[in-house]
């Protein structure tokens, strides 16, 4: 069973003090307080016996009223009987059949044992009317709804926690648990009274006052108050305060052989406070996978069945797998104090052959070799993990000093994550009178004790020398003279290449101390020949064809590093290396081949081709999502041969611009001319052969949004590579608009898209791209950020969310922004970037420069790529040099050469091109143009005019229109709902339009009519004008058809009174919905959240119908779970696929088929029928 990605183990061992609000008795036949529940029947619980008579009276001054009820001799009387308000008990306890808000007072009960009883014997009873609230416990802020929950705190972070919607009111306090005892946190109490209720809070905004200097910290949240408002009183989190340095832990070397078992122990014999287990992965990421709390020595809560973790911290890896390696780290304390252990975990293999195998010699046994002078040996060891080094040395170290043997080493990658490593060695005697002359092959390096391998090699020059051990048996190997030629003439040829190899290697390091001294970068990276640059293949003869490929894989680097090193941003005026910019986001592959299919996150980029090598990717993005920077990050990682990355084992790496496959040009041509140097001698055809004889070549293809052909894509170079059918032996990906997808056999085919930045990655890039080293810096711009309204909706488009973090860095963000549109947004962001240079360019004249840009976007074969003195006599010399300056427009160089049957002779020159720096910005300057001239022609003329742009590959081009100009707006709003899925697009573009909402109900009533569908493919951006969009329909009174969730795991938020979904974006209360759909692919839903899509629903006053879709729900229902759906008539309906649909009786609390009670076989073998795929 492999481990997964990452490790989190939460361990608890102390919860927080019970309180409650202790109970004052009146007497001991009557408690006081006592609480009885608003709207419904209560009782005034007391405990007579034997009594003549009882009287309860509306007050506590009995003496000076008379008795509104009682109960004497068995029969029930007085002023408030006939009323039917109340009842009396036959114990004498009085019944309020409906309790309201003028119950909520004192009153008095007397019983008299006798008639002629004279002593009164008073009872006097606090009633306080209750409210019981919609939760369970008191709800911490980031738990999400959960009891009890871990995160990682990014500061300022407050901390609050609530009981909402509850009378009394609750006192809500923190503590800072300790083994020693409890701390109170110093937190602000809030009450708000909310009608008949109160809403309760603490909010603790100094979180480092419980962290005591740990990395962790355990805080709990206690209410006070009646003991039946809440079923628990204690809601509890673990504060991750500091990131883990798991460079600095000093882990301890640990091996696992494979598919064995392994225990990690952490900690004391005493259980402490908490203890936590984390992973840091191969590519230095560490991430969070599982979560185990446990009370008194038991697990009570457990989100995964990956690991077995005992309550003393000992962690189990079991059956362990290639995926398992990487340091873990445990860390545990009581509060107080804190220790760190760690582990640095690597899984061997040991080879089926477990010997050295030497050439020449029988497999295992004795091993003697004749030899003159000169000689060669090759030792190998085949299927072997870790890598392992070989070294062949003197068994005489006397002999080693006269003596010398070279040596390189062949590493060869296999399938299963095995080596097979071959030391060839030269070597050289210079005393050849020694008679026993020995040599030894050993396994070199950290390793586990079962690789202390030795293989001894005697050296003989006849067979009479031969002396043989007395347990080893020597085979005839009938060596004759002439076998002996052929022997001496074969070291002689790996002697000469061992020299050549070695000539090599010395020439590429002193590359390499000339690219240290002149870029000062890449000498950190790892490149020593001894692993053999690329891997050579063993087959490969051709000398020739060798030489060309390692040519051509010597001029791909040096262009690939010379990009890597020459990234600029817009916000900074410097150039910058990929390695300062790049932060990985989010990525998902589709794993079911299904109309909708179902999605899941891939670890890292490094993953993208893995148990893939015999298809081919589509990457897919959204516009600023990533994705040229992505494959530019993979372009360094061949050329630094990272090691975590499987590039570093990959011969050749094209990565190839598809906006230059205009015309004829072919891949090897293309590559030849943007990517090879002017005075390459290198042909097309030595490129085919180089790559077609290559190990394992990488090809990328980013841009088929951009690709001049894709419209006429079947008859193209490119189709005939994803089909396979050319570039056979290539792992290859192409990468390209969300929208814009290239036709493709599903067999042959993975896709893949990029899902953005999380929380996580904008963290990250927050503090490694733009506040360097600068913490305090770093929290102030995440500060800033938080308080930008909906700035997070814009975050997770890595575009946006770093060009506004860099600007916000460089304090060019004014205090009004906002980013209610992307509109706006972008507006602003342009503005910010004008900063330094507005005062030199006042006077540009941009009408020009916007008809060129929507000029521009009207030819689909230009790939927005310009010739720098065309363009720049085209928009004018000061508009170029502006946005040249800004950012916006920028420069490369590219060498242009007269094709083969065009010219005798190849002519080469080198042209200015340019481009913008994102295609975004193109479209925003187009839409200046477009909106202008939307304006004065009607919508069939404006339809000619943009019929020639892909809306789909331009989206943003119409809603920026549609932002700058209400007018426009509406002929574009018109134009996109004709359009093939163009209602959902149109949303965008309704948000986006100034002007009051009235200008929009008509188009809103129009989409609301038909159901409204939010998907997890969407992006957040999208998701928020959907539910924008529903808002205004509801505040409105626009009947709502339908809202049908597709995979977005919403669960209700108590606190906002909405339906939170898994990208954080909340669905209000809609009181104009009819239905609501939720599609979750596997998900098997608790009561618990069954109950709280219940509570949504039930605040959606017209709402008729619930359906759930694709996913398990439990077989019966509890009372609890259905109470909210009881006083109204709204059916549950369940479905997992078209027919049949099975609906819930609430009365029954059972599903039913055509009205009869679904039976439990039948239940089993519907869940059997939701997809494997989808529900793991």
């Amino acid at each position: 069973m492999a481990l997964m990605n990452g490790l989190f183990i939460l361990s608890v061992l102390v919860f927080c003090p019970m309180t409650s609000l202790p109970i004052e008795l009146g007497s001991s036949l009557c408690a006081s307080p006592q609480y009885l529940p608003l709207g419904e029947t209560g009782t005034i619980q007391c405990h007579f016996s034997d009594f003549w008579g009882v009287f309860w009276y509306n007050s506590t001054d009995y003496e000076r009223s008379q008795p509104f009820f009682y109960y004497k001799q068995g029969e029930k009387n007085g002023d408030r009987f006939s009323s039917g308000e109340f009842d009396i008990h036959p114990n004498g306890s009085l019944i309020i059949k409906n309790v309201s808000l003028q119950h909520d007072h004192g009153f008095t009960a007397i019983m008299y044992e006798s008639n002629v009883d004279e002593e009164t014997k008073p009872n006097l009873v606090r009633v306080i009317v209750s409210v019981i609230p919609n939760q369970k416990y008191p709800l911490i802020d980031v738990c999400m709804g959960d009891q009890q929950c871990f995160i990682k705190l990014e500061n300022p972070r407050n901390l609050t926690c609530e009981v909402r919607s509850a009378r009394p009111e609750v006192n809500v306090t923190f503590y800072a648990v300790r083994t020693s005892g409890y701390q109170i946190l110093p937190g602000k109490f809030v009450v708000e009274k909310r009608g008949v209720a109160f809403n309760s809070a603490v909010v603790l905004s100094n979180t480092s006052c419980a962290s005591d200097h740990n990395s962790f910290s355990v805080v709990c949240c206690v209410s006070s108050g009646p003991s039946h408002l809440l079923e628990m009183d204690t809601s509890l989190v673990l504060l991750q305060h500091d990131t883990i340095e798991f460079k600095n832990s000093n882990p301890t070397l640990t091996f696992i052989e494979m598919n064995q078992d392994k225990k990690l122990t952490c900690g004391s014999d005493e259980q402490p406070l908490y203890l936590v287990w984390k992973k840091q992965m191969s590519n230095g990421s560490s991430e969070n996978v599982t979560a185990i709390v446990h009370k008194n020595g038991k697990f009570i809560y457990k989100s995964s069945e990956i690991y077995d973790v005992g309550t003393q911290g000992l962690l189990t890896i079991r059956n362990a797998e290639i995926s398992d390696e990487g340091i873990y780290v445990c860390v545990y304390g009581d509060g107080i104090n804190e220790t760190i252990i760690s582990y640095n975990v690597s899984v061997y293999v040991i080879p089926q052959k477990d010997y050295l195998d030497v050439q020449g010699c029988s497999p295992g046994g004795h091993c003697a070799i004749p030899f003159k002078q000169n000689g060669t040996l090759i030792c190998s060891v085949f299927g072997i993990r870790p890598f392992v080094s070989l070294e062949l040395s003197f068994v005489d170290e006397s002999v080693s000093k006269t003596s010398e043997i070279i040596g390189t080493t062949q590493v060869e990658p296999n399938l299963d994550g095995t080596y097979d490593v071959t030391l060839t060695s030269a070597f050289y005697l210079s005393d050849m009178s020694e008679e026993n002359i020995q040599l030894q092959c050993s396994i070199r390096g950290d390793l586990p004790r079962q690789f202390r391998w030795t293989r001894i090699i005697q050296l003989y020059t006849n067979e009479e020398d031969v002396q043989p051990a007395d347990d080893e048996h020597i085979p005839d190997r009938g060596i004759s003279s002439g076998g002996l030629a052929a022997v001496l003439i074969s070291a002689v040829l790996v002697i000469c290449s061992v020299t050549v190899g070695i000539g090599v290697s010395l020439i590429w390091r002193r590359d390499q101390d000339n690219a240290k001294t002149s870029t000062g970068r890449w000498a950190q990276v790892p490149t020593t020949d001894d692993t053999n640059q690329g891997i050579p293949m063993r087959d490969r003869s051709d000398t020739q064809t060798t030489r060309k490929t390692e040519k051509l894989k010597e001029q791909l680097r040096s262009y690939y590093k010379e990009k890597c090193a020459k990234i600029k941003l817009p916000t900074d005026a410097r150039h910058r290396n990929i390695e300062d910019i790049f932060v990985e986001g989010g990525i998902e592959a589709c794993v079911s081949d299904d109309k909708e299919g179902v999605w899941r996150r891939i670890k890292s980029y490094h993953n993208i081709f893995e148990g893939e090598s015999d298809k081919r990717i589509i990457l897919e993005g959204g516009a600023g999502y990533g994705k040229s920077i992505l494959c530019l990050k993979m372009a360094h990682d061949w050329v630094a041969r990272t090691s975590d990355s499987f590039l570093k084992d990959v011969d050749i790496f094209v990565f190839l611009h598809m906006r230059y496959l205009g015309g004829n040009m072919t891949i090897c041509h293309a590559i030849k001319k943007y990517l090879l140097p002017a005075d390459s001698n290198l042909s097309e055809e030595d490129i085919k052969d180089a790559i077609s004889s290559a190990h394992a070549p990488v090809v990328i293809l980013d841009g088929f949004n951009r690709y001049p052909h894709k419209d006429d894509y079947k008859q193209t170079e490119v189709k005939r590579i994803m089909l396979k059918q050319a570039f056979t032996n290539c792992r290859v990906m192409l990468t390209t608009r969300t929208t814009i997808l290239p036709d493709s056999a599903s067999a042959l085919t993975k896709h893949m898209r990029l899902i953005g930045f999380d929380k996580s990655a904008q963290d990250k890039y927050i503090s490694n791209v733009v506040a360097v080293k600068n913490q305090q810096e770093a929290d102030r711009i995440k500060y800033d950020l938080q308080a930008i309204p909906d700035a997070f909706a814009f975050s997770q488009v890595p575009l946006f969310f770093g060009l506004l973090a860099h600007l916000i860095h460089k304090n060019r963000i004014e205090p009004d922004f906002n980013a209610r549109g992307v509109t706006y947004f972008l507006k602003q962001i342009i503005h910010a970037l004008e900063h330094d240079i507005r005062s030199d360019d006042e006077n540009v004249e941009e009408a020009t420069f916007h008809r060129a840009a929507f000029e521009e976007l009207c030819k689909p074969d230009t790939g927005l790529l310009w010739r720098r003195s065309t363009f720049s006599e085209r928009i004018g010399c000061q508009t170029y040099t502006k946005y040249t300056r800004m950012g916006i427009l920028i420069e490369e160089e590219i060498c242009g050469r007269s094709s083969p049957a065009q010219s005798s002779v190849m002519e080469t020159q080198y042209h200015t091109k340019v481009k913008f720096y994102h295609n975004v910005f193109c479209e925003w300057f187009a839409a200046h143009h477009l909106a202008s001239i939307a304006v004065s022609c009607d919508e069939e003329e404006l339809k000619r005019m943009i019929q020639s742009i892909n809306f789909y590959d331009h989206q943003y081009l119409f809603r920026f229109a549609c932002g700058l100009n209400s007018v426009a707006a509406e002929k574009m709003i018109h134009y996109v709902e004709s359009l093939h899925d163009g209602e959902k697009f149109a949303t965008l573009c309704i948000m986006e339009r100034e002007g009051g909402i009235q200008e929009i109900i008509d188009t809103v009533k129009k989409l609301c009519a038909r159901p409204v569908t939010i998907g997890e493919e969407d992006s957040m951006l999208l998701q928020r004008s959907m539910t924008q969009l529903l808002a205004i329909a509801s505040q409105n009174k626009i009947p709502i058809e339908a809202l049908w969730l597709v995979n977005m795991q919403g669960y209700f938020n108590q606190v906002r009174e909405s339906l939170t979904l898994s990208s954080g974006i909340d669905v209000p209360k809609l009181e104009t919905l009819n239905q609501i759909s939720i599609n979750e692919t596997g998900q098997k839903f608790t009561g618990r959240e069954l109950k709280g899509i219940f509570q949504y629903a039930s605040m959606c006053t017209n709402l008729a119908g619930i359906r759930f879709r694709g996913c398990i729900l439990p077989f019966t229902m509890d009372k609890r779970v259905t109470r909210d759906l009881r006083d109204r008539q709204i059916t549950v309906d369940w479905m997992i696929s078209a027919k049949p649909f099975y609906r819930l009786n609430i009365k029954k609390e059972v599903w039913e088929v055509d009205g009869d009670p679904l039976k439990r076989k039948d239940y089993q073998k519907i869940i059997m029928r939701v997809p494997e795929t989808a529900a793991k």
